[in-house]
């Protein structure tokens, strides 16, 4: 083909370049959004956005360099789909509790699968209110409380695992035995299920929680979605896989068969939501309509086992990883362990803790806020709004993404001074009140924070308590300091968390 009468160039090579300026152009139109609405942040790559930055950094460092680069407000693009990053304790009052009308749900870029719409982390509108509604009763003081003797014998095991390490000589890696431990107690508090996850690491249902853990990994769906948003309603992502599903409902089934006998009395969290299940029409599907129609058709059987497999996928590896890097925190910081175990003494007396200790217990407290400011599992939480809006001067279209970087708020000196510092005392009522409400946000903020919150803390403290009674931890040689964490959106150890036991 001639151009210009001089130039001749091959038809599949002109081809190739009006594609390639096509796609340019595209990317370039994608990836203006914040440049027109002036709203500060990287410039994008054509196609990529911010991905190399996460490649290069992970999710949670990145975010705490865009934060520290371009300030509170940050607008960016994975991929092609827009996000912004919003750490301003003011701007999150409004999104998260005064506004929360129009930012109800989370933001969600891709379809998900229809047992995936069910559970309540990802339910939307009325449908998340009905499901907020029945499952919330869980976690009320008389539940947990009734929960606490399985917890106790869950600690017991913890306990005993770590001594039978310790004896025989090895060092512990307290990821995966505080891993062992919160598997246990989610199969007890949420089946009924008595597992030693540590002894019998084989179990079918160790080995499918696991799997139900590892959640929404990546899968190519995501990264064309990124690349042609518009797409996003050709793919159905599963957050699990099938065989993990089949498995959960298996697990469901059986364990309701059992509980129509009547044989035994469960407090659990199968029991309520069997309870809130209407027999007589188990198999109603509908994700949208008024809040009176979910609670005439009650809870379904797609919503009853998603919503277990929920459970383990927010209880079991979040609250596994925030424990092991407190075990850290004390191993690392010798006269904040010596503190807690004054205190633990004090308040004990060498008795076995309860419930009710918890409360008494003021500097594990702060202890422990101070480990979930620097180590809490989540590196982001987000929402959507149904309507444009503008929220303190800064203009927000309605279906952006809007993400709070977690990691990124926790380490802003503004609030935290000397932030990377370990300083449980940031938690006293005067320093607490010098600190703009908003600032400490390691389970959400609002109407949707973490629902398994108070079991979550519960767990964590009564295994705490239960180890410091029996030994203390000391960095080893293989103790990374500081400690690396994985890339992903979950605050982990990347090289798992090694420690010394001390008996006491």
């Amino acid at each position: 083909m001639d151009i210009l009468g001089f130039i001749t160039v091959p038809g599949w090579v002109l081809t190739v370049i009006i594609v390639l300026i096509t796609l340019y152009l595209y990317s370039l139109w994608y990836q203006s959004l914040w440049r027109r609405l002036g709203i500060p942040g990287p410039k994008p790559i054509p196609f990529l956005g911010v991905l190399p930055l996460y490649m290069k950094h992970g999710i949670a460092k990145g975010d705490l360099q865009l934060v520290k680069t371009y300030g509170s407000v940050v607008g960016i693009y994975q991929g092609h789909l827009p996000i912004l990053l919003v750490s301003d304790p003011e701007m999150l009052k409004e999104i998260f509790i005064k506004d929360f009308s129009n930012f109800t749900n989370r933001s969600i870029p891709f379809k998900m699968a229809k047992e995936n719409a069910c559970g309540v982390g990802a339910a939307y509108d009325n449908h998340w209110k009905f499901l907020r509604s029945t499952i919330s009763p869980t976690f009320s003081s008389g539940k947990l409380k009734l929960m606490v003797p399985k917890i106790q014998r869950c600690c017991t095991d913890l306990v005993e695992n770590i001594e039978q390490h310790s004896e025989q000589g090895e060092l512990v890696d307290m990821k995966e035995v505080c891993g062992a431990y919160t598997m246990d107690v989610i199969a007890s508090t949420a089946f009924g299920i008595d597992v030693n996850s540590k002894k019998d690491p084989n179990n079918a249902f160790v080995k499918h929680a696991k799997q139900a853990a590892l959640g929404l990994i990546f899968k190519p769906q995501l990264l064309i979605i990124m690349m042609f948003p518009f797409v996003k309603n050709w793919f159905t992502v599963r957050f699990a896989g099938k065989e993990v599903g089949e498995f959960f409902k298996s697990v469901v089934d059986s364990a309701i068969e059992i509980r129509k006998k009547g044989q035994e009395v469960y407090n659990d969290f199968l029991q309520l939501m069997v309870t809130a299940r209407r027999d007589e029409n188990p198999s109603a599907y509908f994700t949208t309509g008024d809040l009176k129609e979910f609670k005439n058709r009650g809870l379904n059987n797609m919503e009853l086992i998603e919503n277990a497999v929920t459970f383990f996928i927010a209880g079991y590896d979040t609250t596994a990883n925030t424990l092991s890097f407190a075990c850290y925190c004390l191993a690392t910081n010798q006269d904040v362990q010596d503190k807690c175990i004054e205190e633990i003494d004090n308040v004990l007396h060498g008795e076995k803790p309860q419930m009710e200790d918890i409360s008494k217990l003021e500097y594990l407290d702060r202890f422990f806020n101070e480990v979930l400011r620097l180590y809490g599992a989540a590196t982001r939480f987000q929402r959507e709004g149904k309507q444009d809006v503008t929220v303190k001067g800064v203009y927000i279209p309605k279906d952006v993404d809007i993400s709070v970087p977690v990691y990124a708020l926790h380490r802003n000196p503004l609030y935290w001074p000397d932030p990377e510092k370990f300083d449980p005392d940031r938690f006293t009522a005067e320093n607490k009140a010098k600190r703009p409400e908003y600032a400490f946000v390691p389970f959400g903020i609002g109407p949707r924070i973490c629902i398994g919150m108070r079991l979550a803390l519960l767990e964590a403290k009564m295994a705490l308590m239960f180890m410091l009674q029996t030994f203390t931890f000391s960095p080893c040689n293989k103790t990374e300091i500081p400690v690396e964490i994985e890339s992903g959106g979950i605050i982990r150890a990347k090289n798992g968390i090694p420690l010394k036991i001390n008996k006491r």
